[in-house]
């Protein structure tokens, strides 16, 4: 670490003063002619050893950026995945690369790792999730895509390494919770109040992060007008906060209700189209039962 400023000229004059040839031109002046040249000089010093600090940060970070066989390593590579190119072999027979780099082919904007392990194989496997799309409008990637992510994997992953890839449509937050507001505006304006705080909520949530009961009902309380949120124990249907989540085959699955914390099976977050598959998924109007405050 670069030592100040103040530091660097205090220790020139301590040496500086040891030197009895120099004796004759001590000073206690500021602005002095010897004391303006330990002061340029030191400057200079720190200068240069500032630059020091940075280029050793630079390196240690490239040098962590290339440690090969690491999840980190992995998780780099997906997002450097470029669609519909090929991988070609460096000259020196070292490494795989792109001919060229092509931004708007690297279709894998979200990446996350675990390890896990079960009693057959000794040793853990590395279970990648990515997904693409902008942060709040993420989507699984598509199947046949997935199939030359994979391939893509394999041949640049190390000898004996053990992964799997996965990419599955978004889990569907379902808030049954009781909500009161104040009656100062509709109820059609206070649905769109939650629902832009819900979506918000969803958009600032990490890739592969939590999912808090605590933090969905103060993103909801946080709307304009709203005064309380509740779960109501008697309730029917039973309240709470909900998950419904896709199976490895991308098969949805029922809710789920969180006890207070959940990670995310897709690793992110969206609200249930009521189509398809998701038909008898309430989305977040649906969910939710509003109450004027005090009636």
């Amino acid at each position: 670490m670069s030592r100040t400023l103040k530091e660097i000229y205090n220790e020139a004059v301590s040496e500086r003063n040891k030197r009895m040839e120099l004796a004759e031109f001590s000073s206690d002046s500021k602005l002095s002619i010897l004391n303006g040249i330990t002061w340029v000089v030191a400057a200079v010093i720190h200068s240069f050893e500032t630059l020091l600090d940075v280029f050793a940060y630079d390196i240690s970070e490239t040098i962590n950026r290339r440690v090969n066989g690491t999840p980190d390593y992995y998780a780099r590579a997906l997002l450097q995945y470029q669609k519909g190119d090929e991988l070609t072999v460096r000259e020196d027979g070292l490494a795989f690369g792109y001919a060229s780099v092509d931004e708007s082919k690297r279709i894998i904007t979200q990446v996350s790792y675990d390890e896990s392990s079960d009693d057959v194989n000794l040793d853990s496997k590395l279970v990648l999730k990515v997904a693409t799309g902008e942060k709040g409008n993420l989507s699984a990637v598509d199947a046949d895509e997935l199939v030359q992510i994979r391939t893509y994997l394999s041949k640049i992953k190390f000898a004996g390494t053990r992964i799997e890839v996965t990419s599955l449509p978004g889990d569907l937050l379902v808030p049954r919770l009781s909500v009161f507001w104040d009656g100062a505006i509709s109820e059609a304006e206070v649905f769109d109040n939650i629902e832009e705080q819900l979506k918000e909520y969803m958009m600032n949530v990490e890739f592969n992060a939590a999912v808090y009961v605590s933090k969905v009902m103060e993103a909801i309380r946080s709307a304009a007008h709203v005064t309380d949120v509740w779960i109501d124990e008697e309730a029917v249907p039973a309240q709470g906060v909900f998950l419904a989540c896709h199976d490895s085959d991308g098969i949805l699955q029922p809710m789920r209700k969180i006890a207070r914390v959940q990670h995310t099976t897709s690793g992110y977050l969206r609200q249930s189209s009521g189509k398809d598959a998701e038909e008898q998924i309430p989305n977040f109007r649906q969910s939710l039962k509003l109450s004027v405050d005090g009636r």
